[in-house]
């Protein structure tokens, strides 16, 4: 018997779907395996995707496109939180949550000391290119003011 808990997230109507029989990965995600008799090969894809693909009632996964979890919950297979995205358009959304708190403290350290996107980078623990963009976005604002 597979189990699945059930848990509210902040700012959603309907709650997480997680499962709970199975360990997830490191980084957070459940994978799904099984084997295609007719081709006599293993398939393995995150539990999440698999989940929305039924869902929305594909046959297979349209190439260039990703999972959003919405509700930011790794683990959460609830259909109602989960959107495809084109993978630039995930990386972006998923960045600007991640990356958010540590932007302000960020901006203040960079006005202060004028330090290069790559010190920001290790010192706020954001990859370089998110570094990067905060201050492209910073130097624009102070333009504009």
């Amino acid at each position: 018997m597979r189990f699945v808990s059930v848990v509210p997230p902040k700012g959603f109507d309907t709650p997480c779907y997680v499962c709970v029989s199975h360990t997830y990965n490191e980084d957070g995600y459940l994978y799904k395996s099984w084997k295609v008799e007719a081709e006599g090969r293993k398939i393995k894809e995150p539990f999440y995707r698999f989940i929305l693909q039924a869902h929305l009632g594909w046959s297979e996964w349209p190439k260039g496109l990703e999972v959003n979890h919405k509700c930011q919950n790794r683990a959460c297979c609830n259909p109602a939180h989960l959107q495809a995205l084109e993978r630039s358009d995930h990386k972006r959304v998923t960045n600007t949550l991640r990356y958010e708190p540590r932007n302000e403290a960020a901006r203040l350290h960079w006005m202060i000391h004028g330090c290069t996107g790559t010190e920001l980078a290790k010192l706020f623990g954001v990859s370089f290119s998110a570094a990067c963009r905060w201050i492209r976005e910073w130097k624009a604002e102070d333009q504009m003011e």
